[in-house]
């Protein structure tokens, strides 16, 4: 059925000049079966409407039938038969089988070749025809029970009409997939040859660099010992500074210059570091990054002249500078394939063009700036204030409370493990541990007389337990001041309610609860309890772990504690921290 679907499809004018031949033969076959005789109305109405169709079939045959397929002559065509069909030969044999071949034909032809708005005109003009004629000839009496010979050659053409389309919509949704299949094979062949252009373009390319990098072994030299400054911890700014200077002084340029976001919320690159651009107002140097530059230098990934730079659809104060900057060249420098910087570099002072080699050793400093970056930008100065910050806290804390000291590290171990063993992403592990390590931070700020109170902590000695607790909500507010994350202030305010909604500050529980929260907590009161306090001794591990079990659905989330306790009992890590 898909094969003569397809040959329709390729074949329109064709299979409508094959359709119109075989219904000029069913017509021939009609006076046979009907069984009129010469002279008859019958065989008159038979004979003309067999004439017709062979003229309107020879017609397209001798015009239309090797050229595209003509929508508007075929439509006309189709007018034409429809009447002869309801209106000639209709009322003469309503009852005879054979006749409603005729119009079944058409129904099965006709959605092969017409579609959309085209279809549903001639699909009404044949039922509004139908119907007509079955009205006409039912009120003049000339057809005997008109009401069951009509109603059953409806529902023919129905189910005709509605087979045919489902066919033809299954097919043609099978050519669709057919075609997406098609599409995905030449585009991963597209795929495939791109790749292969690319790979022996990369070949090519370290050919040439292989090349450049012989004739300027000093050059390169002296870029990789900058780099390598690195490893001892030089500070980056005066490895990049240095870029800098060997691309003036090696390229003979008036100056050079490395751009940009000093910041994580701009919008746009501006000046970091430069050589020889006094006399410029570097604060209006700017390359915003929803600009058309910027697009063309993550196309090109290369240096590229700035006179070769199209000006349209730039910003106008771009414009300026690139005018002003019209002899220098400009290297994108991408790290971790996101553009990070601009490295441009001024005309050469003696007036000659830039030359392979320039192009090559300046690629050589990008690369290099790129390593550089990578290696420092921004990440380094976040992770080590990120370290000083914790430790000046947990520092000062421990100072002053000695019965904390090693109860936020093991606490933190403890939820390290934990987080791990359910298997929580990287991040979630981190933020944890980390929230685990600064939970009691706030007990920075709540006095001796009460931090260090030898009476019992609890339910009866209201004043004392409602100051100690005060360093949860005392703690977040440092920890936000100080721009931790959200979770790592939620862990610090929270980590005294319970799994019941029962605690402290804001009897929350539950999921209500983040789940760092509800670990924690079970981390923190089970070192808490296994430790020395001002009004106690430490309990036994064995007292400590029937604690976790009474108290589990009440102050602690019951699945955390059957975790916990099991990693207590079975992962020796767990308990090398209280030795």
């Amino acid at each position: 059925m898909q094969t003569v679907y397809n040959y329709i499809k390729e074949n329109p004018a064709k299979f409508f000049f094959y359709f119109k031949l075989v219904g000029s033969l069913l017509l021939f076959l009609l006076f046979f079966v009907s069984g009129a005789q010469p002279g008859s109305m019958l065989f008159k109405v038979l004979l003309i409407s067999f004439i017709l169709s062979v003229f309107t079939t020879a017609f397209w045959g001798t015009i239309y039938v090797n050229k595209e397929f003509e929508k508007n002559v075929a439509r006309i065509l189709l007018f034409i038969e429809f009447p002869v069909f309801f209106f000639f030969i209709f009322p003469f044999i309503p009852q005879n089988g054979f006749y409603l071949i005729l119009p079944i034909l058409s129904l099965v032809s006709i959605p092969m070749l017409f579609s959309g708005k085209d279809l549903q005109q001639i699909l009404i003009v044949f039922f509004s025809l139908f119907a007509l004629s079955s009205f006409m000839f039912g009120i003049s009496g000339t057809v005997a029970h008109p009401f069951t010979v009509f109603a059953s050659q409806a529902v023919i053409f129905v189910l005709v009409m509605s087979s045919v389309l489902t066919t033809a919509h299954t097919i043609q949704e099978m050519q669709e997939q057919q075609r997406g299949l098609q599409d995905s094979k030449i585009r991963l062949h597209s795929k495939t040859k791109t790749l292969e252009r690319q790979l022996k373009i990369s070949r090519q390319h370290a050919e040439v660099l292989n090349k450049d990098v012989r004739k300027r072994d000093i050059e390169i030299q002296n870029i990789l010992s900058l780099s390598g400054q690195l490893k001892v911890k030089n500070d980056a700014k005066e490895v990049l500074m240095s870029f800098i200077l060997t691309a003036v002084g090696q390229i003979g340029s008036e100056h050079a210059m490395l751009m940009t976001r000093l910041k994580k919320d701009n919008h746009f690159f501006n000046a970091y570091l430069h050589k020889g651009l006094r006399s410029v107002d570097l604060k209006k140097v700017r390359f915003y990054l929803d600009s058309s530059l910027i697009e063309i230098l993550n196309s090109t990934r290369e240096p590229i002249l700035v006179s070769q730079i199209p000006r349209e659809h730039l910003y106008m104060d771009e414009i300026k500078i690139l005018n002003i900057f019209k002899n220098d060249l400009i290297c994108p420098v991408f790290v971790k394939g996101n553009l990070s910087a601009l490295f441009m570099v001024g005309g050469k002072i003696s007036g000659a063009p830039f030359g392979k080699d320039d192009i090559s050793l300046i690629s050589i400093i990008a690369n290099q700036t790129s390593f550089v970056l990578e290696q420092t930008q921004m990440t380094h100065d976040y992770r080590e204030f990120y370290s000083k910050t914790m430790k000046a806290m947990l520092n000062s804390l421990e100072t002053r409370y000695v019965y904390s000291r090693g109860h936020n590290m093991r606490t933190a171990n403890y939820v390290n493990i934990l987080s791990k063993q359910m298997g929580l992403s990287a991040k979630e592990v981190s933020d944890f541990s980390s929230g685990a390590l600064l939970h009691d931070i706030g007990k920075v700020v709540v006095s001796d007389k009460y931090l260090l109170n030898g009476a019992k902590f609890s339910n009866s000695n209201y004043v004392l337990k409602e100051k100690i607790l005060e360093h949860a909500v005392e703690g977040s507010k440092i920890l936000k001041a100080a721009g931790f994350n959200d979770t790592i202030v939620d862990m610090a305010l929270h980590h005294h309610e319970f799994y019941n909604g029962r605690g402290y500050p804001h009897k929350v529980g539950k999921d209500e609860l983040s789940l760092g929260t509800r670990i924690l907590s079970v981390c923190n009161s089970y070192d808490a309890m296994t430790s020395d306090r001002p009004y106690r001794k430490a309990l036994p591990i064995s007292v400590s772990k029937d604690n976790l079990r009474m108290f589990a659905g009440e102050q602690f989330d019951p699945e955390i504690v059957k975790i916990f306790l099991n990693q207590i009992e079975n992962n020796q890590n767990m308990q090398r921290f209280r030795s």
